[in-house]
């Protein structure tokens, strides 16, 4: 029970850096037109770090003693804080990894699109003549550490097969975040 308790106490007192982070973050960024809610978002964090410190300290400071009545409310309450916490942020986290995901692949797709017309110009190549990708645009882009166009971050395969066309993504507009270039 005493080993429960400590490594309890020491989850809560690690648990409580990411929303005393943000709060702190969120005190130094309040102002600006919407200023109260952001000061109230950042007292709501401050409320659970500090909640979270305290019940980690009282489960390190208590640990020879069995746990009280109060000690669980304690513990439910904090616990709970934290999961509604780790409910609201988790979302957010995963849009921006969408988000990032899809415009590395409008940027391979732009760097792509230049590739295709600068060889269109130095071969005298003109619209709608066919383009054999990624061998004739391997000399006009930037190549990764594998001597190979850039892939897209979630698996897509690009494609272009004339001069003037588009390149594309074979994910496209699928999920959420289009892989299409603007």
């Amino acid at each position: 029970m005493r080993t429960l308790k400590l490594i309890l106490g020491i989850f809560c007192l690690v648990a409580a850096f990411p929303p005393g982070g943000l709060a702190l973050l969120t005190f130094l960024q309040s102002g600006g037109s919407q200023r109260a809610l952001v000061f109230s978002i950042a007292l709501i964090l401050a409320a659970l770090a500090i909640s979270l410190i305290g019940t980690g300290w009282f489960l390190i400071a208590r640990r020879n003693s069995p746990i009280t009545r109060r000690a669980r409310i304690l513990i439910l309450v904090s616990f709970s804080c934290l999961g509604i916490f780790v409910a609201i942020t988790f979302p957010n986290f995963i849009k921006a990894r969408s988000t990032s995901a899809a415009n590395a692949c409008i940027n391979n797709l732009r760097q792509i699109d230049a590739a295709a017309q600068e060889f269109a110009l130095e071969n005298r190549k003109t619209n709608g003549e066919a383009i054999s990708y990624p061998t004739d645009l391997t000399p006009y882009i930037k190549l990764n550490s594998q001597g190979k166009i850039p892939p897209c971050p979630q698996g897509g395969i690009y494609s272009v097969k004339q001069v003037g066309d588009t390149p594309t993504c074979s994910l496209g507009t699928n999920g959420s975040w289009g892989h299409v270039l603007p």
